[in-house]
């Protein structure tokens, strides 16, 4: 059932191009995406600190302020089952101006956000309290290094995730699908995976269009079969990569598989979850980034079909639990 997660979060329904960077990723690893990742966690305990990375900034060339719906929701899903599946700390890193909004899809989630140390106390305590925090670092590159090996000494990360969360090229500016240079107002957070990477700690990098961190995995497939491929591949390295139709839906994928593993279903993201989530992005303020309009869609399609990829995703995850083998699934 791994790899029919992994079917369904490389579905390239916008035909991207997308779907031809799975082959290579899936060679680089002995097992279905899904699972390679959701093994990073298996050892979490009470407390532990997870990293998750995202933030599109898509247009700011108008304002930092404005981020798109792909990244936000799959990493509010995955804190959820982090904080569910294991008491862990999700640590969501992200720009400065956008941090109110994605406090505000964890909360929808399920998370109350808090600081650094009230977190330690929710994880502490018998009774359990659902927590996330949300952090941030500089613009600036000197200082953003500086930061992000502080971040990673101090609160010791299991595993660090990054979703659809562009990477520095190798001029050291980020680039758009299209090649523009949208490095203003971003902060710098590649450099929380390259010291993650320098101390052994899981990296795992999930990304739809070839501008993010971890596609330099396969900086020749990226190259080949994205437009602009060359230019926009990120140097920034992960231990894993999740190519996937919508960023989203690999973190959709790694929660199921963490569901299926414990033979927990409630901790795959919910349908219903995924609608509240999509539903509420106007109002929070995250837009499509592909249409720039505050509506209730991701990368142009609608809600409907993302509930229906988590709702495939479950699916596969109960199907998985009860022990019906792949062959029989489509039995009536």
């Amino acid at each position: 059932m791994f790899e029919v997660i992994d079917q369904i979060f490389s579905l390239d329904l916008s035909d991207r191009g997308v779907g031809k960077l799975y082959g290579p990723a899936r060679a680089q690893t002995e097992e279905a995406l899904c699972l390679a990742a959701a093994n990073a966690f298996t050892g979490l305990k009470d407390g532990d600190h997870v990293f998750l990375l995202t933030g599109s900034l898509t247009r700011n060339w108008v304002s930092a302020r404005i981020a798109e719906t792909d990244g936000p929701i799959g990493t509010a899903a995955l804190a959820r089952t982090l904080s569910y599946g294991f008491n862990a700390i999700p640590v969501v890193l992200v720009d400065e101006f956008i941090q109110d909004k994605m406090a505000a899809m964890l909360q929808l989630a399920g998370l109350s956000v808090v600081s650094d140390a009230e977190a330690r106390a929710a994880t502490g305590h018998v009774r359990p309290t659902r927590v996330a925090v949300v952090r941030t670092c500089s613009t600036d590159d000197d200082l953003a290094r500086e930061q992000c090996r502080d971040l990673v000494n101090e609160l010791a990360p299991k595993a660090v995730v990054t979703i659809e969360r562009a990477g520095m090229t190798a001029d050291g500016t980020y680039r758009n699908s299209l090649a523009q240079d949208f490095s203003e107002g971003r902060a710098r957070l590649d450099y929380v995976v390259s010291e993650a990477r320098a101390r052994s700690v899981p990296t795992i990098g999930i990304g739809d269009g070839g501008n993010e961190i971890g596609m330099g995995n396969v900086l020749d497939a990226v190259a080949r079969h994205i437009p602009h491929g060359a230019a926009i591949c990120p140097t920034t390295l992960t231990d894993i990569l999740l190519p996937c139709g919508v960023s989203n839906w690999g973190a959709y994928a790694i929660a199921a598989a963490i569901a299926l593993l414990k033979k927990r279903p409630e901790l795959a993201h919910p349908p219903a979850l995924e609608a509240k989530l999509i539903e509420a992005c106007p109002a929070v303020g995250f837009l499509d980034g592909f249409s720039g309009r505050l509506e209730p869609t991701v990368d142009a399609l609608p809600a409907g079909v993302h509930i229906g990829i988590v709702e495939l995703m479950l699916a596969a995850v109960k199907q998985g639990i009860a022990g019906i083998p792949v062959s029989k699934k489509l039995s009536w």
